[in-house]
């Protein structure tokens, strides 16, 4: 798993990887931007100039709320955007990592679009789930959303590359025969996704994680 994830870092630099990152970090920040401003227009005109009775500024209000809004969906918003843009990252690692391989199968528009929304849906109810355990132990009441948001994330992405070069079966035969690899790096991504601004980036890197576990474990049961 520790090889996989040093060769998808590697892949940052590069710029088939680059431009994925910018396009949907570019939607990211442009989905919090019309916040911001949707925020800034509603703080002026409910509450004029200024926050009544408090002199803190409506612009300042504004940020505060997205900078909230960013540290608890940032994760969620990222994996949305990033779902349209996974099949050419996976394309991309195959084909400077693994050229002599026949390459996957291309995913249509659609299945990334909905893996984008059930990415965000699920992470969602997640942390809304578990927001109760979080204001009790602050810290602590992290970990239990780690450990499901790696569970999930680790089955998502594996099957996202997975059904590139087989059916939908037998990617779940293989998911299941490495459930305990693929959780650990579900863990790996999740962790990722907790940190702000590097959760822009983690749907893309697991992704590419992903791509070499699949080689991987496939090279492994052909050996």
């Amino acid at each position: 798993m520790f090889a996989s994830a040093r060769m998808a870092a590697t892949l940052i630099l590069d710029p088939a990887f680059s431009r994925v990152v910018i396009k949907s970090v570019a939607l990211t920040l442009l989905l919090f931007a019309g916040l911001f401003g949707l925020s800034l227009y509603g703080a002026n005109h409910l509450l004029g100039t200024y926050a009544i009775g408090s002199g803190i500024s409506t612009s300042l209000l504004a940020a505060l709320f997205v900078i909230v809004l960013v540290t608890i969906l940032g994760a969620p918003v990222a994996a949305l955007f990033a779902g349209l843009f996974l099949d050419e990252i996976a394309a991309a690692v195959e084909a400077k990592h693994y050229p002599a391989d026949l390459p996957g199968k291309p995913a249509p528009f659609w299945q990334g679009f909905f893996l984008g929304i059930r990415l965000f849906v699920v992470l969602v109810s997640i942390m809304l789930l578990l927001l109760p355990l979080s204001a009790l132990a602050p810290g602590l009441g992290s970990l239990p959303g780690i450990v499901v948001s790696g569970w999930f994330l680790g089955r998502e992405y594996f099957e996202q590359v997975a059904v590139r070069h087989a059916s939908r079966s037998s990617a779940d035969a293989l998911r299941r025969r490495k459930r305990g690899a693929i959780l650990g790096c579900g863990l790996l991504i999740a962790a990722l996704a907790a940190v702000p601004v590097l959760d822009l980036l983690a749907p893309l890197f697991g992704t590419a994680l992903m791509v070499h576990e699949f080689k991987r474990y496939t090279r492994k049961e052909m050996a």
